[in-house]
């Protein structure tokens, strides 16, 4: 039988900041290959569609139109499958492939805690130490 764990505060606070960080990420709830435009849609939960060239993704350059039929979602909406291909891409490298690193939400984040220090009259002077 298998044994449970009781999670400490700090385990529980390390999971609970994991689950804050993958719910932030966009994630797919549709994708489809479409033979007329050449192209892999995928539609996010956030209203985004997300439309490209799917060769120009790693390691795809001379797949077939046919080996992307049958793209599917992975990871609670985290990542796509082709199985024609047996490969998989995650959602966020995709996007930060096309649009750049996702990391601007950390980025604001420091320049508004910056701003509001900067209200305060800034970072605090280090105080030299004097050894006697």
């Amino acid at each position: 039988m298998a044994e449970f764990k009781t999670l400490d505060d700090a385990a529980f606070r390390k999971a609970a900041s994991r689950g804050r960080r993958l719910s932030a990420a966009p994630r797919a709830t549709a994708v489809h290959f479409d033979p007329k435009t050449r192209r892999l849609v995928v539609q996010l939960d956030t209203g985004l569609d997300l439309s490209f060239d799917p060769r120009q993704a790693h390691g795809l350059r001379d797949a077939a139109d046919d080996d992307f039929i049958g793209a599917a979602i992975e990871g609670a909406g985290t990542a796509l499958h082709l199985p024609r291909l047996d490969a998989d891409f995650s959602i966020a490298r995709l996007l930060e492939g096309f649009l750049g690193p996702l990391d601007w939400t950390r980025r604001e984040a420091r320049a508004a805690a910056s701003r509001e220090n900067g209200k305060r009259g800034g970072r605090p002077r280090r105080v030299a130490s004097v050894a006697p």
